[in-house]
């Protein structure tokens, strides 16, 4: 009897280290990124130097160290941002965006690491939007009273933020000319200028009631958009 049992407990003794031995080792999970927020999702560069971007990624639980790559497609600028965690799977890290650096279509290259899965790290890309800002300048709607039928001028010109954050006249620009009949609310287009040397433009229109005139700017992917205060115009 007792070297059946001898024997029993032998058997399931080596069973316990052929288990031990051919079972396969534990690895976590890897890593993973749920969602990457980059705010402003449009940042507006201004004569102000730098503003700041910010970042935000949500992982897994588990991730050691979440990094953001931010480039321009096209042209110079970047920010290289080490995240923090603030809570679990929550990243947050930010980087000033200057003012000379180029305006269009950024990217956003994630990268999230666990140090103790084999799995390797896991990226994620995403984008945002930089333009430089505009304004219309010295707009005008003469003359500010004129008979019906007779010319209305409209004029002014289109500002845009150069690389070392001064303004100069953009030529080419596409300007829309609104126009709000006096004792209503709505703007309703009435033509199109383009812009010439120094950004101005120039559109006659003929009179025929009193209202108000306005100049539009809407952009382009590296320009934002901008637009003139209202010119009031009495048509007699």
């Amino acid at each position: 009897m007792r070297r059946l049992l001898a024997s029993a407990l032998a058997t399931a003794a080596v069973a316990a280290c052929a288990t031990a031995v051919t079972a396969p080792a534990a690895h976590a999970d890897p890593a993973a990124i749920s969602s990457v927020s980059v705010k402003p999702a449009l940042a507006v560069q201004t004569k102000v130097n730098k503003q700041k971007i910010n970042v935000e990624v949500r992982t897994s639980t588990g991730v050691d160290s979440v990094t953001a790559d931010l480039q321009a497609r096209v042209g110079d600028g970047q920010m290289f941002v080490i995240l923090k965690e603030v809570q679990p799977g929550v990243w947050q890290g930010w980087d000033y965006l200057y003012n000379w650096e180029a305006a269009g279509t950024w990217t956003a290259d994630i990268e999230a690491s666990d140090y103790d899965s084999d799995a390797g790290d896991v990226k994620k890309t995403s984008s945002f939007q930089v333009r430089r800002g505009t304004y219309v300048s010295g707009f005008k709607a003469s003359p500010g009273k004129v008979r019906k039928g007779k010319a209305i001028s409209v004029s002014g010109s289109l500002k845009g933020l150069g690389s070392y954050g001064e303004y100069y006249g953009l030529k080419k620009g596409k300007i829309v000319v609104y126009f709000k009949r006096k004792g209503t609310k709505s703007w309703v287009k009435y033509g199109t200028v383009t812009t010439g040397s120094g950004g101005k433009f120039l559109k006659k229109f003929k009179a025929k009631t009193s209202g108000y005139w306005l100049a539009r700017y809407d952009g382009t992917g590296y320009w934002y958009r901008s637009y003139s205060a209202g010119k009031g115009v009495v048509v007699r």
